[in-house]
Protein backbone atom coordinates (compact mmCIF):
# COMPACT_ATOMS: atom_id res chain seq x y z
CA UNK A 1 0.00 0.00 0.00
CA UNK A 2 1.41 3.25 -0.65
CA UNK A 3 2.18 5.91 1.93
CA UNK A 4 -0.93 7.90 2.91
CA UNK A 5 1.27 11.70 2.32
CA UNK A 6 1.50 10.58 -1.63
CA UNK A 7 -1.09 12.88 -3.06
CA UNK A 8 -2.48 12.41 -6.14
CA UNK A 9 -4.24 14.94 -8.91
CA UNK A 10 -7.56 14.24 -10.52
CA UNK A 11 -8.17 15.05 -13.97
CA UNK A 12 -10.44 17.54 -14.77
CA UNK A 13 -13.66 15.85 -15.03
CA UNK A 14 -13.44 15.31 -11.25
CA UNK A 15 -12.96 18.92 -10.55
CA UNK A 16 -8.54 18.83 -9.87
CA UNK A 17 -9.19 18.34 -6.42
CA UNK A 18 -6.55 16.64 -4.50
CA UNK A 19 -7.25 13.39 -2.45
CA UNK A 20 -5.31 10.58 -0.69
CA UNK A 21 -3.75 8.56 -3.57
CA UNK A 22 -5.46 5.23 -2.30
CA UNK A 23 -8.97 7.32 -2.82
CA UNK A 24 -7.43 7.79 -6.71
CA UNK A 25 -7.39 3.90 -7.61
CA UNK A 26 -10.75 3.18 -6.53
CA UNK A 27 -9.20 -0.34 -6.15
CA UNK A 28 -11.60 -2.91 -3.94
CA UNK A 29 -10.41 -2.82 -0.61
CA UNK A 30 -9.41 -6.15 1.28
CA UNK A 31 -10.24 -5.75 5.15
CA UNK A 32 -8.55 -2.77 6.60
CA UNK A 33 -7.18 -2.30 10.61
CA UNK A 34 -9.46 0.84 11.72
CA UNK A 35 -6.22 3.10 11.53
CA UNK A 36 -5.82 2.24 7.64
CA UNK A 37 -9.42 3.04 7.38
CA UNK A 38 -8.57 6.55 9.11
CA UNK A 39 -5.73 7.09 7.07
CA UNK A 40 -7.89 6.07 3.88
CA UNK A 41 -10.58 8.32 4.51
CA UNK A 42 -9.92 11.19 6.91
CA UNK A 43 -12.40 13.42 5.65
CA UNK A 44 -15.43 13.70 3.69
CA UNK A 45 -13.80 14.72 0.44
CA UNK A 46 -11.70 11.30 0.49
CA UNK A 47 -15.12 9.62 0.89
CA UNK A 48 -16.49 11.85 -2.04
CA UNK A 49 -13.49 10.81 -4.18
CA UNK A 50 -13.73 7.14 -3.54
CA UNK A 51 -17.08 7.24 -5.11
CA UNK A 52 -16.69 9.44 -7.74
CA UNK A 53 -14.01 7.01 -8.84
CA UNK A 54 -15.92 3.54 -7.84
CA UNK A 55 -19.18 5.26 -9.38
CA UNK A 56 -17.38 6.62 -12.39
CA UNK A 57 -13.97 4.81 -13.52
CA UNK A 58 -14.03 6.61 -17.17
CA UNK A 59 -15.35 10.00 -16.16
CA UNK A 60 -18.23 11.69 -14.21
CA UNK A 61 -21.50 10.95 -16.38
CA UNK A 62 -24.81 11.84 -16.00
CA UNK A 63 -26.89 9.57 -13.92
CA UNK A 64 -29.95 10.63 -15.93
CA UNK A 65 -29.17 10.39 -19.53
CA UNK A 66 -25.34 8.72 -19.35
CA UNK A 67 -24.17 11.74 -20.80
CA UNK A 68 -20.81 12.22 -20.49
CA UNK A 69 -20.42 16.05 -21.29
CA UNK A 70 -21.21 17.53 -17.77
CA UNK A 71 -19.83 20.51 -16.35
CA UNK A 72 -18.42 21.17 -13.59
CA UNK A 73 -19.59 23.28 -10.87
CA UNK A 74 -18.13 25.58 -8.37
CA UNK A 75 -19.16 23.14 -5.30
CA UNK A 76 -16.74 20.40 -5.33
CA UNK A 77 -18.46 16.80 -6.35
CA UNK A 78 -21.20 18.60 -8.08
CA UNK A 79 -22.14 18.45 -12.18
CA UNK A 80 -24.13 20.06 -14.22
CA UNK A 81 -25.64 18.15 -17.45
CA UNK A 82 -26.70 20.40 -20.16
CA UNK A 83 -28.56 17.74 -21.97
CA UNK A 84 -31.47 16.75 -19.60
CA UNK A 85 -32.97 19.91 -19.62
CA UNK A 86 -32.58 23.61 -20.37
CA UNK A 87 -32.07 25.01 -17.20
CA UNK A 88 -29.73 21.68 -16.70
CA UNK A 89 -30.03 19.10 -14.32
CA UNK A 90 -27.70 19.39 -11.22
CA UNK A 91 -26.17 16.21 -9.74
CA UNK A 92 -23.39 15.01 -6.98
CA UNK A 93 -21.84 12.11 -6.25
CA UNK A 94 -24.11 11.18 -4.08
CA UNK A 95 -27.59 11.28 -6.47
CA UNK A 96 -29.23 7.90 -6.64
CA UNK A 97 -27.35 6.17 -3.63
CA UNK A 98 -28.18 5.83 0.54
CA UNK A 99 -26.69 8.37 1.14
CA UNK A 100 -28.79 11.29 -0.85
CA UNK A 101 -30.56 13.39 1.29
CA UNK A 102 -28.76 13.09 4.18
CA UNK A 103 -27.72 15.41 6.66
CA UNK A 104 -24.92 13.34 8.37
CA UNK A 105 -21.44 13.00 7.35
CA UNK A 106 -20.32 10.89 4.45
CA UNK A 107 -17.28 9.59 6.57
CA UNK A 108 -19.74 8.37 9.31
CA UNK A 109 -21.55 6.79 7.20
CA UNK A 110 -17.96 5.00 5.77
CA UNK A 111 -17.69 4.41 9.46
CA UNK A 112 -20.86 2.71 10.19
CA UNK A 113 -20.51 0.33 6.76
CA UNK A 114 -17.09 -0.36 7.61
CA UNK A 115 -18.05 -1.53 11.46
CA UNK A 116 -21.16 -3.87 9.94
CA UNK A 117 -19.02 -5.32 7.69
CA UNK A 118 -15.83 -5.64 9.51
CA UNK A 119 -18.07 -7.47 13.06
CA UNK A 120 -17.51 -11.28 12.82
CA UNK A 121 -21.09 -11.77 14.39
CA UNK A 122 -22.50 -8.49 13.03
CA UNK A 123 -23.36 -5.36 14.76
CA UNK A 124 -26.86 -3.72 16.53
CA UNK A 125 -27.85 -0.08 15.41
CA UNK A 126 -27.60 0.07 19.33
CA UNK A 127 -23.85 -0.83 19.54
CA UNK A 128 -23.70 1.41 16.22
CA UNK A 129 -25.26 4.43 18.01
CA UNK A 130 -22.88 3.91 21.17
CA UNK A 131 -19.50 3.95 19.32
CA UNK A 132 -20.28 6.41 16.81
CA UNK A 133 -22.42 8.81 18.96
CA UNK A 134 -25.34 9.65 16.58
CA UNK A 135 -27.41 11.49 19.04
CA UNK A 136 -29.95 9.20 18.81
CA UNK A 137 -30.82 5.99 18.63
CA UNK A 138 -33.57 6.26 16.09
CA UNK A 139 -30.33 7.85 13.71
CA UNK A 140 -28.35 5.20 13.84
CA UNK A 141 -31.09 2.49 13.28
CA UNK A 142 -32.14 4.38 9.96
CA UNK A 143 -28.36 4.19 8.84
CA UNK A 144 -27.97 0.69 9.53
CA UNK A 145 -31.74 0.14 7.88
CA UNK A 146 -30.67 1.70 4.87
CA UNK A 147 -27.11 0.20 4.42
CA UNK A 148 -28.62 -3.20 4.62
CA UNK A 149 -30.92 -2.58 2.11
CA UNK A 150 -28.48 -1.29 -0.03
CA UNK A 151 -25.97 -4.13 0.94
CA UNK A 152 -28.43 -6.38 -1.28
CA UNK A 153 -28.08 -4.92 -4.58
CA UNK A 154 -25.18 -5.56 -6.53
CA UNK A 155 -24.25 -2.01 -8.11
CA UNK A 156 -23.68 -0.53 -4.43
CA UNK A 157 -21.44 -3.23 -3.72
CA UNK A 158 -19.37 -2.45 -6.50
CA UNK A 159 -19.67 1.32 -5.59
CA UNK A 160 -17.71 0.07 -2.28
CA UNK A 161 -15.45 -1.88 -4.20
CA UNK A 162 -17.04 -5.15 -2.11
CA UNK A 163 -18.47 -7.20 -5.01
CA UNK A 164 -17.26 -10.80 -5.53
CA UNK A 165 -15.92 -10.83 -2.23
CA UNK A 166 -16.15 -14.35 -0.82
CA UNK A 167 -16.17 -13.95 2.72
CA UNK A 168 -19.03 -10.71 1.95
CA UNK A 169 -22.13 -13.17 2.21
CA UNK A 170 -21.00 -14.78 5.81
CA UNK A 171 -20.22 -10.82 7.03
CA UNK A 172 -23.58 -9.80 5.99
CA UNK A 173 -25.57 -12.75 6.81
CA UNK A 174 -24.68 -11.88 10.56
CA UNK A 175 -25.40 -8.59 9.82
CA UNK A 176 -29.28 -9.28 8.76
CA UNK A 177 -29.15 -11.50 12.12
CA UNK A 178 -28.13 -8.94 14.41
CA UNK A 179 -31.06 -6.39 13.54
Amino acid sequence: MTNCDDYALLDSKFGRRYVRHAMAAAKKIGQMTMSQWEKAFPDDDSCKAYLTKSRWPQGVRCPRCGNDKVYELAKPFHWQCQNCTTKGYRFSVLVGSIFENTNYPLRQWFKVIYLMLTSKNGISALQIHRMIGTGSYRTAWYMCHRIRAGLTEEGFQDLLGIGGDENFADIFGAAIRAS
